[in-house]
């Protein structure tokens, strides 16, 4: 049962809460995800049956990683060997106290398994989420709650590992954008991400891969703009996710819009990414709000006021053995909205929103002062 512990005003209260819920998010987004991982073998056992029934010649190992450590196809022993370490090191790690040994093997274990469907003409990034992941995990472990003493320095761990993971999709959203400026500046007839034709660039290539026809691609195809709106809204997601990963209530909405992205990409395009839609879900789900932290220190305001709009926005909340805590301005709202729904709190960390708007409600009072000038003259 959740405790909480009223102590009025403490400076240390929301640092604590922070590293506690932390705390909590990533033991049971590591249990989630190691129970996961069972199914991922799985999965993967049932595929190397059917590469058994290949011919080995089309074996192939064009990634540097697979032909220094697959540079043929394996024994069929050796592969159950493989699974079988996995699964007890993975299975040590779910259900008794992590071992940082155990998880190497498992990282290593499951790079292994992942590169033989990889030499059958996958291409390379498959699962790569899932397997830096658990790269990671080796380095870093979740205690349960009862038995946890969260910290800046655990706190801080926790979002370097989200960081790691989300510095992916960072990258994947920065190469796009000098391609795509280079492009519209040398106007070149090469079709690039805002072209009108890009959707169904996009769609072709994976309906003839798949030899399949969806109808799901067809508001993309017909309506370039949906296409360019969308792609605007995915490389700012990218671009900004490692900055988002340190922001613990924005992290649920960063993880379910990447979620969304993909889900996109699977029904429309045929882009599967379905280890990673998993992955994320499993790892970035804020289990506190189902399980509850085991002790919770809770500032206590006697009242809260808000007033004034825009740039005059004026926050207060009063304590009764305590100073006031007073916020202006876009952060009025933040706090104002954090005392309703930490949640719903989080969007408004989204990366430049602050600024945007500041920006917005300035340019508004110009012409507002503007207009008035205008009438009084």
């Amino acid at each position: 049962m959740s405790q909480i512990l009223s102590i009025g005003s403490n400076p240390q209260a929301v640092t604590y809460n922070d590293s506690l819920r932390a705390a909590v998010r990533f033991y049971y987004a590591q249990k989630f995800f190691r129970a996961f991982t069972f199914v991922w073998l799985y999965w993967n056992a049932a595929k190397f049956v059917q590469l058994l029934e290949r011919p080995s010649v089309l074996f192939s190992p064009g990634h540097f990683m697979a032909q220094w450590l697959v540079p043929v196809f394996p024994a069929e022993v050796l592969f159950w060997l493989v699974l079988l370490l996995v699964g007890l090191g993975n299975g040590w790690n779910l259900f008794l106290k992590p071992s940082w040994v155990w998880q190497t093997v498992v990282a290593l274990g499951l790079l292994w398994i992942n590169l033989l469907p990889w030499s059958y003409g996958a291409q390379s990034h498959v699962n790569q989420l899932f397997l830096l992941a658990h790269l990671f995990l080796v380095c870093l472990n979740g205690e349960k709650p009862s038995r946890n003493h969260p910290n800046s320095t655990q706190f801080t761990a926790f979002n370097w590992f989200y960081r790691g993971l989300l510095f992916t999709y960072t990258l994947s959203g920065l190469w796009k954008v000098p391609s795509l400026l280079y492009k519209i500046g040398t106007q070149s007839a090469d079709v690039h991400w805002l072209g009108a034709e890009a959707a169904l660039r996009n769609a072709r290539t994976s309906f003839l891969e798949y030899d399949l026809v969806l109808p799901f691609s067809d508001v993309f195809v017909n309506y370039a703009w949906a296409w360019q709106l969308g792609f605007v809204a995915v490389v700012y997601l990218q671009v900004t996710a490692v900055v988002s990963a340190a922001r613990l209530p924005l992290r649920p909405w960063v993880g379910a819009a990447f979620i969304g992205f993909h889900l996109v990409n699977q029904f429309a395009f045929l882009i599967f990414f379905v280890v990673a839609c998993f992955t994320l879900l499993f790892l970035f789900f804020p289990y506190e709000a189902v399980f509850p932290a085991f002790r919770q220190l809770r500032q206590t305001s006697t009242s809260q006021l808000f007033t004034g709009s825009r740039m005059q926005a004026r926050y207060e909340r009063k304590y009764a053995q305590a100073p006031p805590e007073t916020y202006t301005s876009f952060e009025a709202y933040r706090q104002k909205l954090l005392d309703r729904n930490y949640y719903l709190f989080g969007i408004l960390y989204l990366p430049g929103l602050r600024t945007v708007v500041e920006a917005s409600w300035r340019l508004l009072e110009q012409i507002s002062g503007k207009k008035t000038t205008s009438l009084s003259g």
